[in-house]
């Protein structure tokens, strides 16, 4: 997965953390093949799929994409034989979750919007251990570009101007060397950006200003 989905499934995390004290006791970024009952109640922030589709004709300028993310949050609980109303506290604390995430700016902010939510609830056995499991897949979209990576972008030139010639004899006419440089007056894309900066997954509020503009399809 791309660094900035990454950024984006820890961030999750932090704000869960933070923002759901008392509540889940295990908090996970990995897929668990074994779960002890000790972990539970757990919570956990996966990236399912990361789909790029390109942004206005592919063969023209550097790659562009509007890219969708899934992820995938889990909540889980030990499913108990009487039904001790563990499926209503594991419902409550899911439901906690819009409100950590969906209205925090600095979640909605990473994108450029969400795109769906699926909730599914189910049982689910992993070793001895039986789980009631609620399950959040959430869609969210932001846009990608890919600039060239330049070694020389040509914004300092060094000129050196030499008269009448290098093959003259110095001893019969004077020669006149003169050395200056020229540099770029008008702002370039590369201006806005960091050396080696990877514009990978910012939003569009962070790109204002950073970035090409957005270019349109052409009319088919």
């Amino acid at each position: 997965m791309s660094t900035y989905a990454i950024q984006i499934q820890q961030t999750a995390m932090q704000l869960i953390q933070a923002g759901m004290p008392g509540t889940f006791k295990t908090f996970g970024l990995e897929p668990m093949l074994i779960i002890n009952e000790a972990d539970l109640p757990m919570v956990a922030v996966h990236i399912v799929r990361e789909r790029r589709n390109a942004l206005g004709d592919a063969d023209i300028g550097p790659p562009k994409f509007r890219t969708e993310l899934t992820l995938n949050i889990s909540g889980s609980t030990k499913a108990l034989t009487d039904e001790a109303n563990q499926p209503s506290i594991l419902e409550d604390w899911m439901s906690q979750l819009d409100t950590v995430l969906l209205r925090n700016p600095k979640f909605v902010n990473l994108s450029e919007g969400v795109l769906s939510m699926d909730r599914i609830s189910q049982l689910a056995k992993v070793g001895e251990t039986t789980l009631y499991e609620i399950r959040i897949e959430m869609v969210l979209q932001y846009t990608d570009w890919f600039e060239p990576i330049v070694p020389d972008d040509l914004k300092t030139i060094h000129v050196e101007t030499r008269y009448p010639s290098p093959t003259s004899d110095p001893a019969e006419v004077q020669q006149v060397v003169a050395q200056y440089d020229l540099h770029q007056t008008q702002g370039t894309v590369a201006d806005h950006a960091q050396p080696d900066a990877d514009h990978q997954g910012l939003a569009r509020p962070e790109r204002r200003g950073s970035g090409p503009p957005r270019e349109r399809p052409a009319a088919r």
